[in-house]
C-alpha cells in the first residue's frame, strides 16, 4: 500500500509541469453610469442608471510546443444594473445565447491564428480596426457610442458559426479575414476584412464588411504626439442605406486626467426605395479620471442630431459613471 502511494505521488509530481503549461484567465468589466437623457419631442428628461457593455469572460491557452498554442475564449455580456444577459442589443435571441459575445476555439502558430465559433455583437475585426479603435471616451459603449458607423455586421448580431484568421505581425502589419455561415434569408456569406499597421506613433487601420447587399468600407488613422492623441475614420456605406460618415477625435492626458472631444457627421442619407434623410451629426465631450490601471470615473455630455431618424433620432445626454476592469 505504501509503495503504491509513493508511486502515485511521484507520478503526480512528474505530471505537474504538463499541467503548468495550460492557463485560464477570468476577465471582464463592470461599467455603469447615471445619466439624464432628453429625446427630441419628449416632454421631460429621463434620469436612469445605464449599463455600458459590462461583460465577463474566460480565455485560455495551452502550450503545444514549437511556438504553437491551443486557445479558447468564452465571453458573455450582461446588464450590471439588472443582472440580465445582454449579448445582442435588440436581437430576439439575445437572452438565449449566454456566450453571445464570443465562444471560440483555435490554434495560434507562427503562421497566424485560426479560430472557429461565435464572434458575437461588436467582435468583427473590420469594426475594431476602424470606428472602435478611435472611440476613446468610453470605449464605444452606451450613449457616447458612435451611432453613425455603418458596418452591416456590426449593426446586426455578429458572426455566428464563423471562421477567423489573422496573420502574424509582419513588420507592423496584421491582416484579418473573417466569414461565417449565411444569415437567414441571405444567399451570400458575411465577410469581414481588416488590416492594422502600427509604426511608432502612427497607427493606421482599414475595414470592409459585407452582409448581403449591404457593404461598408472604412479607413482610420491616429497619431500620438506626447500627451496629445488625435485621429479619426471615414466610412463609405452602400446597400439599404447609402451615405458617407466620418469622425474626428482628440484626447489630452495630464497625469491621471483625460480630456476628450469627438465630432462626426454624415452627408445626405439615401435609401434603396428612393427616399432620403437629412444629414446627421454627433458630438461628445468627456472627462476621465483614472483611479488606478483598472478603475476610472468619468463624466460626459453627448448630442446626436438626427431629425429624420435615419439612425437613432435626435437626443442629448449627460452623465457620470464608473468603469472597473478585472
Amino acid at each position: 500500500m505504501k509503495k503504491s502511494l509513493v508511486l502515485t505521488a511521484i507520478a503526480a509530481t512528474l505530471a505537474a509541469p504538463a499541467f503548468a503549461q495550460s492557463s485560464v484567465t477570468i476577465y471582464g468589466r463592470l461599467n455603469l453610469s447615471l445619466e439624464s437623457v432628453k429625446v427630441d419631442g419628449a416632454s421631460k428628461r429621463d434620469n436612469r442608471v445605464v449599463d455600458n457593455s459590462s461583460r465577463i469572460g474566460f480565455s485560455g491557452q495551452e502550450d503545444l510546443g514549437g511556438g504553437n498554442k491551443a486557445i479558447f475564449t468564452l465571453e458573455s455580456g450582461f446588464n450590471a444594473a439588472t443582472g440580465t444577459v445582454t449579448n445582442v442589443p435588440g436581437a430576439k435571441d439575445s437572452s438565449s445565447r449566454f456566450w453571445g459575445r464570443e465562444s471560440t476555439v483555435g490554434l495560434a502558430t507562427r503562421y497566424g491564428t485560426l479560430k472557429l465559433g461565435n464572434l458575437g455583437y461588436g467582435n468583427n475585426e473590420a469594426y475594431h480596426a476602424t470606428a472602435d479603435y478611435v472611440s476613446w471616451i468610453n470605449h464605444d459603449t452606451g450613449n457616447t457610442a458612435d451611432v453613425l458607423y455603418g458596418g452591416p455586421i456590426y449593426n446586426s448580431v455578429g458572426l455566428q458559426n464563423s471562421v477567423s484568421y489573422n496573420t502574424p505581425d509582419l513588420n507592423g502589419f496584421v491582416g484579418w479575414v473573417q466569414t461565417a455561415e449565411a444569415y437567414d434569408g441571405e444567399k451570400s456569406k458575411p465577410i469581414s476584412l481588416a488590416g492594422y499597421y502600427d509604426r511608432g506613433a502612427l497607427h493606421l487601420g482599414a475595414g470592409y464588411e459585407k452582409l448581403g447587399d449591404n457593404k461598408s468600407t472604412a479607413v482610420r488613422a491616429n497619431y500620438d504626439l506626447g500627451a496629445f492623441g488625435f485621429g479619426g475614420y471615414f466610412d463609405h456605406v452602400t446597400g439599404d442605406k447609402q451615405y458617407n460618415t466620418w469622425r474626428l477625435v482628440g484626447m489630452y492626458t495630464l497625469g491621471a486626467n483625460e480630456f476628450h472631444l469627438n465630432y462626426g457627421g454624415t452627408n445626405t442619407v439615401k435609401f434603396a426605395d428612393g427616399s432620403s434623410a437629412s444629414k446627421a451629426w454627433q458630438t461628445t465631450a468627456g472627462y476621465n479620471y483614472n483611479l488606478s490601471k483598472r478603475t476610472k470615473v468619468y463624466a460626459f455630455v453627448t448630442k446626436v442630431k438626427d431629425d429624420d431618424a435615419a439612425f437613432t433620432g435626435t437626443f442629448n445626454d449627460f452623465g457620470v459613471g464608473i468603469r472597473h476592469n478585472f
